[in-house]
């Protein structure tokens, strides 16, 4: 049965694309008609002609041409007519075009008199392409782009009145250290965005209700650029902040991003969705906690205090205020049982390049889960803090985060395997792992393998020092935080919390205990700036809890404001695309996040599954692209050919039938070239290879 399903969601992906072509191709079409060219042939497809249809003749398997060859070469005989005579007069019996559905559905042409893209010809005929005047054939070659970007808005105007699911425009969680968190008011005030916040607007931009709208203006606006950002808070105010958006660490080629998540609910996974759930999740992560909140779940109190679905932002304000400490959730399943479930927050992985630190005091690292992909599945555990890493001859004791992923991508690149020696959970004593072949592909292009790391929050070790810092010079790698303040600590969200409420004129005075054998405790007395306070009040706990996206509609039952809606969708993909080009070009975003033919039906599959509004989405999506795309200025596609007419008008005649075939044949191979690389990037994907 599954497999019908899924044969189904590719036959009408199929049909759905293949009138996304059709439309493309009806508006060369109906151009080229209205500019009284002849059309030869209307073609869905590529190849040998499948079935068609012509008129005088009916419809056929395979082509009418040879028919129509015979069927005029005898009207030509009895009237007495030649084949130039034919040509300037056609017999009314037959029709011009045939309309044809080729075996290869990949595409689709227009063929016109007098006009072809791989062999430029000319024709005496009157009626050819090449007799009709600039403006007229710059209609024809325009005239498909502007049928896909119509075909497009209506799309998207019969989903919005439809109804299609959308996260609302809401900040869910806060990356630590993100632009979203430095958000500051016109005179400078930093008071960062907060959970819950509703964005109403950006960059002068509606949202609309749309949480995706956030992330594309985002990404339209420019690198180091502040853009103001209308919020209402969730006592009801409104207000104007500016937030200047960077890239995520670890993914330099990536978009702009604010450092903020979708909102979410205070429930588990929907049950329907959900597949060997907790097996696997138990397999991949350390956390226990990822179970508290199960399928069907939902959390109606959280430390004894009632909570709403969606009153996420609780949780967030719980997880912050417990240092550290353990939060107690009461949790209803689906039949109704009530339960208590206890979570321990952990620090997230800050949104900026520089590792989390504390006046310059970088925590160790330790395992968070490990792929079922990985080769070190089966070795290494979730919960193992690495006490060192080893390649070759290189060997780095007690690394942190940052400096696991950078040994692993260096050996990974020199094929060297990897050893380390790691400290599992209830053992005392750390034991050696060796042969980790770090060969996976991950993000960025860069070797590791494929497992997740986080900060070893509870064992004071601190793995390296930041240069500049004021622990720099004062404070060893490797050595072991005891006290603070003459105080004992037992975790560095204790030590997070001192820094975070220091007065930034009182040193701190840090107990620890120097690496190596036979050292003695010792101290240190460290000053804080307010750089490093404000750093340490942007550190952000979370906890591993699978919780349910909150959901959202984009309708309404207003045609126009449908139709509005689908202009705007229309327009932001557009803008969408041409940005992502230009970051391309200049490097600001990587080729690897192209998608061909493949990667496009496998994704079209799967939007297909999900019901018709999101495949009408898809589709509506797909024909605005290829607007774009066949707008571009490079031979062979539709914006080549409108860029060889904008010459022609230039230099008052066109270029040469030699010149032109050089110029098609380079573009085609151009495009070939373009269409290999995203071929393997998509089956790489597919395959798991590659993000």
């Amino acid at each position: 049965m599954a497999i019908y399903y899924q044969f189904m969601d590719y036959l009408l992906l199929a049909l759905g694309l293949g009138f996304v072509i059709f439309f493309h191709e009806l508006g060369h079409f109906l151009a080229a008609k209205y500019c009284g060219v002849k059309v030869e042939q209307f073609a869905v497809g590529f190849g040998p002609a499948a079935v068609a249809w012509r008129k005088g003749i009916g419809i056929r398997w395979g082509s009418t041409q040879k028919e129509l060859a015979e069927r005029t070469a005898g009207s030509a005989v009895e009237g007495a007519l030649t084949a130039h005579d034919l040509e300037l007069a056609p017999d009314d019996k037959f029709g011009d075009t045939e309309y044809r559905l080729n075996w290869i559905p990949l595409g689709g042409y227009v063929k016109m008199l007098g006009q072809d893209d791989l062999r430029p010809e000319d024709s005496a005929d009157p009626r050819a392409y090449n007799n009709k005047p600039i403006r007229s054939r710059m209609l024809i070659v325009s005239a498909g782009v502007i049928m896909n970007l119509i075909l497009a808005a209506i799309g998207f105007m019969i989903v919005f009145l439809i109804g299609y699911p959308v996260p609302p425009a809401v900040v869910g969680q806060l990356y630590s250290d993100s632009p979203a968190m430095m958000a500051t008011r016109a005179d400078g005030t930093r008071v960062g965005l907060q959970p819950g916040d509703q964005i109403r607007t950006m960059n002068g931009r509606k949202t609309i209700g749309d949480f995706t709208k956030v992330q594309l203006n985002v990404a339209l606006a420019e690198a180091g650029e502040a853009i103001p950002i209308e919020v209402q808070h969730l006592d009801g105010k409104i207000e104007t902040l500016y937030v200047t958006p960077a890239r995520m660490r670890d993914d330099p080629h990536g978009l702009l991003a604010l450092g903020i998540t979708q909102p979410e609910q205070l429930a588990g996974p929907a049950k329907d969705e959900v597949t060997d759930w907790d097996t696997k999740l138990l397999k991949e992560t350390a956390d226990p906690d990822v179970l508290a909140v199960g399928p069907g779940d939902v959390i109606t109190a959280i430390n004894g205090q009632p909570v709403g679905i969606d009153e996420f932002y609780k949780l967030t304000d719980a997880l912050q205020d417990a240092n550290g400490q353990t939060v107690k959730l009461t949790v209803k399943s689906a039949d109704g049982k009530l339960s208590e479930k206890i979570i321990t927050p952990h620090f997230q992985v800050p949104f900026t390049k520089e590792e989390m630190n504390f006046l310059g005091m970088v925590p160790r690292a330790s395992v968070d889960s490990v792929m079922e992909s990985s080769p070190a599945r089966g070795k290494l555990k979730p919960g193992d803090v690495v006490e060192s890493i080893e390649a070759g001859s290189d060997r780095v004791m007690h690394p942190s985060l940052t400096q696991i992923q950078e040994t692993l991508s260096a050996a990974g690149e020199k094929n060297l395997s990897v050893s380390m020696m790691v400290l599992s959970t209830g053992e005392m004593t750390p034991h050696r792992v060796d042969d980790l072949s770090p060969n996976q592909r991950i993000e960025s292009g860069k070797r590791g393998l494929n497992i997740s790391l986080r900060y070893d929050e509870r064992r004071m070790v601190v793995a390296r020092v930041l240069p500049g810092s004021a622990a720099d010079g004062r404070i060893p790698a490797g050595a072991t935080i005891l006290t603070v303040n003459h105080q004992p600590v037992n975790n560095w969200f204790e030590v997070r919390k001192i820094i975070a409420n220091s007065d930034g004129e009182t040193p701190i005075v840090f107990g620890y205990l120097p690496p190596g054998e036979n050292e003695k405790p010792t101290t240190a007395s460290l000053k804080p700036d307010a750089a490093a306070i404000a750093y340490c009040q942007m550190l952000v706990a979370e906890a591993d809890l699978d919780l349910r996206q909150m959901p959202g509609t984009m309708k309404t039952s207003n045609p126009l404001v449908a139709i509005g809606w689908g202009i705007i969708e229309t327009r932001d993909l557009i803008l969408e695309f041409y940005l992502t080009l230009q970051r391309m070009f200049t490097g600001g975003v990587s080729p690897t996040n192209m998608m061909g033919f493949v990667g496009m039906v496998h994704a079209g599959a799967q939007f297909a599954s999900r019901g018709t509004s999101w495949l009408i989405w898809y589709l509506a999506n797909i024909s605005a692209n290829l607007a774009v795309v066949n707008f571009l200025p490079i031979p062979i596609v539709d914006g080549g050919l409108f860029t060889l007419l904008i010459l022609e008008k230039i230099q008052g005649k066109p270029l040469s039938q030699e010149t032109q075939r050089i110029v098609q044949m380079v573009g085609l191979v151009l495009i070939l070239g373009v269409f290999l690389l995203v071929t393997y990037q998509d089956i790489a994907r597919i395959a798991g290879y590659a993000n």
